[in-house]
């Protein structure tokens, strides 16, 4: 999709140099932690878990797009860079999802991704992608029919993690990955890479 085509970019080694030490999951977390707040480079390091070479990095390449400011205080979403976010959530929406029986690890994060449901086949390429992000697991569910179900599974799901997906306000097509892991930062790194992957 569109929406990410930037992301790509961003990720790509500039010559003559190194391929960058970041994701485009690392990408798209640091543009959701930076429209929470003002975020210093220190700060932005220990919430990415990357070294502050890779975030200068980063947000250089950021600030390039022109989706970011940067002050002596620390660095916020420009109005481009809210844009950009806003055309981000056209195709995903995040909430956090309660622990219950269905997920693998205590901290939960919730992707919904638009019109993607016919890509995912048992969620296996999912779960791995949040594997390699250091998620201990992700749950990708569909929406078809009006109702939240496990691809190739007859299992039912849990009405609590039903309850947080509604207020992403699904429809028909749309898929839904959870990433679990025993912090927050590698649930939701792990479920944003396995949603940008299904995205492609």
């Amino acid at each position: 999709m569109e929406q990410l085509r930037l992301l790509d970019g961003l990720v790509e080694k500039t010559a003559p140099g190194r391929t960058p030490d970041y994701t485009k999951a690392h990408l798209l977390y640091a543009l959701i932690l930076l429209g929470r707040q003002r975020i210093g480079r220190k700060q932005l390091a220990q919430e990415l878990r990357l070294g502050e070479g890779t975030i200068r990095t980063l947000l250089s390449r950021l600030q390039d797009e022109k989706l970011i400011e940067i002050t002596r205080p620390g660095a916020t979403l420009s109005r481009q860079g809210e844009a950009y976010l806003e055309r981000i959530n056209k195709v995903m929406r995040w909430i956090t999802i309660p622990r219950t029986e269905a997920t693998v690890d205590a901290v939960n994060w919730g992707v919904l991704v638009r019109g993607v449901a016919d890509r995912v086949r048992y969620g296996v390429e999912q779960r791995d992608q949040a594997l390699i992000h250091g998620a201990t697991g992700a749950s990708t569910l569909v929406f078809v029919d009006g109702c939240w179900a496990f691809p190739g599974l007859g299992d039912e799901v849990d009405d609590v993690i039903i309850d947080r997906l509604e207020s992403l306000e699904p429809v028909d097509g749309d898929a839904a990955i959870i990433g679990t892991s025993g912090d927050s930062f590698t649930a939701t790194l792990g479920a944003l890479a396995a949603a940008i992957d299904l995205i492609g």
